[in-house]
């Protein structure tokens, strides 16, 4: 009975070999399917490669520029993502090694005391023990060192697939210093627009208080002549008071914006008060910005190449679970020596060396290794999903800037005309007032709408900015253009075969 259990398990063993060979390289997917065309531009233009890989200098501030090639070498975040790359290349280099030998040397020694009244070593040596020491005390040395080799023989590419799985690793890692650059640019694109646009509003008040002042003059000088009344006064000084409590409220908001510029510069709390002092315009990109097609996300945003790498790093850790069923075979030599002394009378030294081989196949671990197996498999899945959310939100991302572009270029240029228009009548309210045409309502009002259509332009171009930095960003430009970065994952992955065959299928 024992022996047909043994003869089974034996064909059972030779059928798992064969079921494994079959299965012994990475089960690769293919890419999630993109459309051919973005909905936000449904003509397919060529990307501007020049624009995209420095996309800060579109915005043709040169302010704007030193500030993203400044964070971008010293933004701490983008310190950490590099941090992580060497961590993966140290881990890399220790699965690589498992795949060579090892050679130690080794030795020990050790001296024992002993006490015997009257022990004697028998045979031609006969020599009594009391007498090799002082008072019946016996010293024994023992000694012994070899030089050892060990090597795990990688018959079946278990720990192959696990150093591909880490060069996935590695690559991702790389590409995560390439999202953590664009988001460092993103950031800081948004955070000096931002700063411009308060420092812009902020100027808008202060005219706003001005103009208030210049009324409230003239207001108590035709009161003091009796052409108007205290109300008309009064009136205009809480026009000019509530103007100068939203100067204090954004003196708030633009101190926070500065201060949020200062540790994205990695640089202390007001550098970027001393920096940005000197108001400017909002920054505006005056030319379209082609998008190109989806597919080309799929070899330049580092979200996506990093996706991408750990789902094959994934798909390699499988692979080395499923080999794991294979037998492991193990060479061993060693080469040393060993010797005794006995007190000062008696020693002995002699040399040895050994090989030898251990073969190991797992029969029965409880189902340890198809757990494994199954953990490894679902590690696969959760990427593959990982990668197909990640592309979805990239798209996302494309056609989201797009329609905001769109639609904030149609805004600012009907805000545009309101502005003008509004301009115009203020300036007609103000005039006939000092004249006694109109009353002070008039005035007032010509003057709200007037600071309404600034705000509502300024507010405006800002989004546009924003929107413009934002599809930028989602297009991937910008994170690989860093002469001082570690080779990235541009290099890398646009040439991908998967890369190019997912591009393909699509």
């Amino acid at each position: 009975m024992l022996k047909t259990f043994v003869c089974a398990r034996r064909v059972a063993g030779i059928a798992a070999l064969v079921t494994l060979a079959a299965c012994g390289t990475p089960q690769h997917r293919d890419a999630p399917a993109v459309p051919e065309t973005y909905v936000g531009a449904p003509v397919a233009q060529p990307v501007d490669e020049a624009v995209l890989a420095r996309w800060w200098t579109a915005f043709e501030d040169p302010v704007l520029a030193e500030l993203v090639q400044t964070a971008q070498v010293r933004n701490r975040d983008v310190g950490q993502a590099m941090v992580a790359v060497a961590k993966a290349r140290a881990q890399l280099r220790g699965v690589r090694a498992q795949r060579y030998p090892t050679l130690d040397l080794g030795g020990e020694a050790g001296r024992q005391f002993t006490r015997s009244e009257r022990l004697r070593l028998q045979g031609p040596l006969a020599v009594d023990l009391a007498d090799l020491g002082d008072s019946g005390s016996t010293r024994i040395d023992t000694w012994n060192s070899a030089v050892q080799a060990g090597w795990e023989l990688d018959l079946f590419g278990a720990t192959r697939a696990r150093a591909e799985a880490g060069e996935r690793l590695l690559a991702a890692s790389e590409a995560q210093v390439g999202a953590a650059r664009l988001a460092v640019a993103a950031n800081v694109g948004n955070a000096y627009v931002e700063i411009r646009a308060l420092q812009a509003r902020r100027a808008m008040l202060e005219d706003a208080v001005a103009i208030a002042r210049e009324l409230e003059r003239i207001g108590q000088l035709r009161f003091e002549i009796g052409e108007v009344t205290r109300l008309d006064v009064e009136a205009q000084a809480a026009e000019r008071a509530s103007a100068q409590a939203d100067l204090a409220e954004l003196d708030i908001a633009l101190a926070e914006a500065r201060f949020a510029l200062d540790t994205l510069m990695a640089a202390p709390p007001g550098w970027s008060a001393q920096r940005l002092a000197e108001p400017a315009d909002v920054p505006v990109v005056t030319r379209a910005i082609p998008p190109g097609q989806p597919t080309t996300l799929l070899a330049r945003r580092p979200d996506v190449l990093a996706e991408f790498a750990q789902l094959e790093a994934a798909e390699y850790q499988a692979l080395g679970a499923r080999r794991d069923l294979f037998p492991r075979i193990t060479l061993s030599a060693a080469l040393g020596g060993q010797g005794l002394a006995v007190g000062g009378l008696l020693s002995s030294v002699s040399s040895f060396a050994q090989v030898g081989a251990m073969f190991a196949w797992p029969l029965l671990d409880g189902g340890r290794r198809q757990s494994a197996i199954d953990d490894a498999q679902a590690d696969v899945d959760a990427a593959y999903l990982s990668l197909a959310q990640t592309l979805a939100e990239a798209l996302q991302d494309v056609e989201t800037a797009l329609a905001q572009i769109a639609g904030r270029q149609q805004q600012a240029t009907a805000r545009g005309e309101a502005l003008a228009r509004a301009a115009r009548a203020h300036e007609l309210a103000r005039l006939s007032y000092e004249i006694g045409e109109v009353g002070l309502a008039e005035v007032l009002d010509a003057q709200r709408a007037w600071l309404q259509a600034r705000e509502g332009l300024l507010q405006t171009q800002r989004a546009l900015a924003g929107a413009q930095v934002a599809l930028f960003t989602a297009l991937g430009g910008g994170w690989e253009t860093d002469p001082a970065a570690p080779p990235g994952p541009a290099t890398s992955h646009a040439s991908h075969p998967r890369v190019r065959a997912g591009a393909q299928a699509m």
